[in-house]
């Protein structure tokens, strides 16, 4: 079989042509990692810069002060009738001085709805909206809780997650306002921490992001975190190292260098005089989170004014996350079809020095790490083993460009876990740290490769117009401890 792929005699063009394409993977896969390790020290200095473990008298100044600045909490919920309860609840015992919750129920094909007019004695009420330029579907009805003055709660026809935000947003009426998704809890003092940029730092903050952490496995109890686990399937540990990576290492060094455009649509809070001023979230994208932050970003910068978007490590929302192949993967695409129609409508902004550095440089890596890094690792990793065969590339050449890629994935992921424990310290046993290594090492050998299909599956969607969709997920609710009578 060799001798008969060596014996292939190619004209010249094609020769030049599989030389240039073995050049740029090779170029892809050596900028991607470049990119990682410079994200490593900043990283660092940044969760050193900006931390708030040690420095819990803040909060409860901020608890008790004057200068706190309300906010409304918005919560768009589709089937969510598994943790609905726990997730309000967790919501409701939040710290935080002065504080709104605005469920909407995106058209439920559950009970969702029962759930919470039964879990919180809701009655129908009249609201004074703030429509303005914002859009949604219409919404049957309202309800408020005369023993829960702070909950709200819309029951609206089906729109999606953005069109249900914007619902929501017609109901806020503090200068702040969050967005969480309803299967996610919040730690009792991440608002505490989470608004703490919009009041003590001299920019004009216009939005802040914090950690997602991953609740499969975990005990709650009345509506928090009460006992960390590491999940039991191993999928889902997998996600723990993505998340982990993702959010302590990428969105950290970005958020330091002013080039964040991406706040998790699971837990974000926004200025929304601004966010109004937007147009609200775009009902015709699936990456609504990414494309809300990119209009800001481009808002300010046509208003001329100074601003920051930032990432605040030690605010902790709880989400859980798929546990199947086939759940995670239309996830995955979901979100790989979001960020390229982001990415495309906002392409004024790629090598634009209008928009420093966002447009000259997190923008192009942007295109080129997650946009087209996918494509040229599946690439690379179904050509340069035929090249090899072919007698068109070195064995050696090749062997030793792999174990690099391989080992320099693996040393990324582990950095990211020793700085999430630096700082959050999450992993209280030692065979949390030990397994999560594992996973670290493992998930570069087949997961990986998967995980890239999923996204040139997204690439591929976006540009034959498929039909995307929210999508819909297993819900197999929270692992609960007994509430002492």
């Amino acid at each position: 079989m060799n001798v008969l792929l060596q014996a292939i005699i190619l004209p010249d063009w094609a020769q030049t042509f599989i030389i240039i394409l073995s050049i740029m993977i090779i170029l892809v896969g050596l900028i991607q990692n470049i990119v990682y390790a410079w994200s490593i020290p900043h990283a660092w200095l940044e969760i050193n810069e900006r931390s708030q473990k040690d420095d819990t008298h803040a909060e409860w100044e901020l608890l008790r002060s004057e200068t706190h600045l309300p906010i409304s909490i918005v919560v768009p919920a589709y089937n969510e009738e598994a943790t609905i309860r726990e997730s309000v609840m967790a919501l409701l015992n939040l710290h935080y001085p002065d504080f709104q919750i605005i469920v909407v129920n995106d058209g439920s094909s559950d009970k969702t709805a029962e759930q919470m007019i039964s879990s919180f004695e809701m009655h129908t009420v009249n609201r004074v909206r703030d429509i303005g330029n914002i859009t949604h579907k219409p919404i049957k009805q309202i309800y408020g809780s005369p023993k829960y003055p702070n909950l709200l709660f819309l029951d609206k026809e089906n729109g999606k997650k953005a069109d249900a935000i914007n619902a929501g947003l017609t109901c806020v009426r503090t200068p702040l306002f969050c967005v969480i998704d309803a299967d996610s809890l919040l730690d009792p003092n991440a608002l505490l921490k989470a608004v703490r940029p919009f009041v003590e730092t001299s920019k004009n903050v216009i939005a802040v992001g914090g950690t997602i952490g991953i609740v499969n496995g975990c005990t709650i109890r009345n509506g928090h975190v009460e006992e960390y686990d590491i999940p039991s399937k191993f999928l889902a540990r997998i996600q723990v190292v993505e998340y982990i990576r993702a959010f302590l290492m990428a969105r950290l060094a970005a958020s330091r260098k002013g080039t964040l455009t991406l706040i998790s649509g699971a837990f974000g809070i926004f200025r929304r005089e601004i966010a109004v001023e937007v147009g609200g979230y775009d009902t015709s994208t699936v990456g609504e989170d990414l494309e809300l932050v990119l209009k800001m970003h481009n808002y300010m910068n046509q208003q001329g004014e100074d601003y920051d978007v930032m990432y605040i490590p030690e605010p902790v929302c709880w989400t859980e996350v798929p546990e199947s192949l086939k759940i995670l993967g239309r996830q995955r695409v979901r979100w790989q079809r979001g960020a390229i129609e982001c990415l495309s409508r906002h392409r004024y902004m790629l090598f634009n020095p209008r928009f420093g550095r966002l447009g000259m440089v997190s923008m192009p890596l942007y295109l080129l790490v997650d946009i087209i890094g996918p494509i040229v690792e599946l690439l690379g990793l179904l050509l340069m083993p035929l090249f090899v065969l072919m007698g068109w590339l070195s064995l050696k050449f090749f062997l030793a460009y792999t174990a690099l890629i391989f080992s320099f994935g693996i040393f990324i992921s582990t950095m990211a876990i020793f700085i999430e424990q630096d700082e959050i310290e999450r992993f209280s046993k030692p065979r949390h740290l030990f397994t999560l290594l594992l996973v670290a090492t493992v998930e570069n050998f087949g997961y990986r490769q998967i995980s890239s299909f999923w996204r040139m599956k997204g690439v591929y969607q976006h540009f034959t117009n498929k039909k995307a969709s929210w999508g819909a997920m297993e819900r197999r609710g929270f692992k609960t401890a007994d509430t002492p009578s």
